[in-house]
């Protein structure tokens, strides 16, 4: 069952999933739509992705496809592979036990009503029978959709409980489709909500960024923090108020960019960098990521009196590639605290002086130029390249030969 990697760039289409479907019902086993794409559809949205549940085990659907990964197949799930795409095809089950707030230990294959309710919500929940287009709907999704509700399926302290990523899933469910969450649902978050800390950083970063990847998804996170999730994700003194609030209020201007590290950088900003480093640490995010957001979070005052930087030192922070992300953050934390840009438009038009090419222009000298001088290897060579750098920063020297010149004069200076 070998697969090229290439295949696993795009989803699914319903195109696919219907050739899937139709294969297993004429090998005799049930096959239908399932989960997000049935709610999408039902919404009258266009689904970025579609599932196929099935009565077929993972090996009977590897030996009817050519080409399987098996992936999942202990937890009854199959990837088929056609076309340059892959569909996730899962066999029905009933989770057995769950140990770890995660995952199953042991699953049971079983019916589509008994693999209904093992799902998270009820929106979740349903299927299609895109054949004769028929729903089937043992949770009472629709009535749910019609409501604009989330709930979870069946008792939601159990369903949180088998998974405790279910509680920000059911945040960014609601902020997305603009549905509020049912009120035993959110009783149930509130009270388990402290357990999320013990599930894998990385999945919390993972719905993190699916969260400020919409366009509303300050109203996710402001969700996040009315149902008792921010302060075992961010911590108590970043999720209390007054801090919350102004890190929401930033938010607000700055989600519909759908920028991830931007938005996580509004509602970090003005944290110390132990907090930001441990927490994206936690996250697993990458160093690049992390670095981004250390620098983006180290300054939050600096909006007011950055026009007035030396032109040095303003010129490392336009070299910075967050500058443009450093710009917003500063523009909308001067609205939020004066209401007008009066600091934003002086740096605008201090910056548009600035010609491109001298941001962070090549050195006009070189190590090599200072030992043709006579000034060997050391401590002493790199102190006085970086010296020279900052004066051509500045533009107090703007030739080699300037560069040389002034070399010469510092040399003279620390020699005496």
């Amino acid at each position: 069952m070998g697969y090229a990697g290439r295949d696993m760039n795009k989803g699914a289409t319903r195109e696919l999933a219907v050739w899937v479907i139709k294969r297993l019902r004429k090998a005799g086993f049930e096959a239908l739509l399932a989960g997000g794409c049935v709610r999408d559809m039902l919404l009258g949205m266009r689904p970025s992705d579609y599932d196929v549940a099935t009565s077929a085990t993972p090996q009977q659907v590897g030996k009817l496809f050519g080409r399987v990964m098996m992936i999942g197949a202990k937890f009854g799930v199959a990837m088929v592979l056609r076309g340059g795409r892959t569909i996730e095809v899962a066999t029905f089950r009933s989770d057995l036990s769950y140990t770890d707030g995660r995952r199953p230990t042991q699953v049971v294959f079983s019916s589509a009503r008994q693999d209904a309710l093992r799902r998270d919500f009820t929106i979740n929940g349903m299927f299609l029978d895109p054949l004769d287009d028929r729903i089937i709907d043992y949770v009472d999704g629709q009535a749910d959709l019609r409501g604009r509700l989330v709930r979870a399926i069946g008792a939601p302290g159990r369903r949180f409980g088998e998974d405790y990523l279910r509680m920000l899933r059911a945040a960014r469910f609601a902020a997305r489709l603009d549905f509020s969450v049912d009120p035993a649902t959110a009783r149930a978050i509130r009270r388990h909500a402290g357990k999320i800390a013990s599930i894998s950083g990385e999945r919390i970063y993972e719905e993190l960024e699916k969260m400020l990847g919409e366009p509303n998804g300050e109203q996710a996170m402001a969700l996040v923090g009315r149902l008792g999730l921010a302060v075992p994700i961010f911590g108590k003194e970043l999720a209390a108020q007054p801090r919350w609030a102004e890190a929401m209020e930033r938010l607000e201007r700055l989600a519909a960019d759908r920028d991830v590290t931007l938005s996580l950088a509004a509602v970090l900003m003005g944290e110390d960098a132990e907090q930001v480093s441990r927490l994206t640490r936690w996250w697993g995010a990458s160093n690049q990521v992390r670095k981004m957001l250390l620098w983006l979070t180290e300054r939050p005052d600096a909006w007011s009196t950055a026009a007035e930087l030396p032109l040095s030192a303003l010129k490392r922070l336009m070299s910075n590639p967050a500058w443009t992300k450093l710009r917003k953050l500063w523009r909308v934390e001067e609205l939020r605290r004066t209401g007008r840009e009066t600091a934003s438009r002086k740096l605008t038009a201090r910056t548009s002086r600035i010609a491109p090419e001298q941001v962070s222009p090549p050195p006009l000298i070189t190590g090599g130029d200072l030992k043709a001088m006579g000034l060997g290897e050391g401590p002493r060579l790199g102190r006085l390249l970086r010296q020279l750098y900052e004066l051509q920063l500045a533009e107090e020297i703007r030739t080699p030969a300037q560069a040389k010149s002034k070399a010469r004069q510092l040399l003279a200076c620390q020699n005496r």
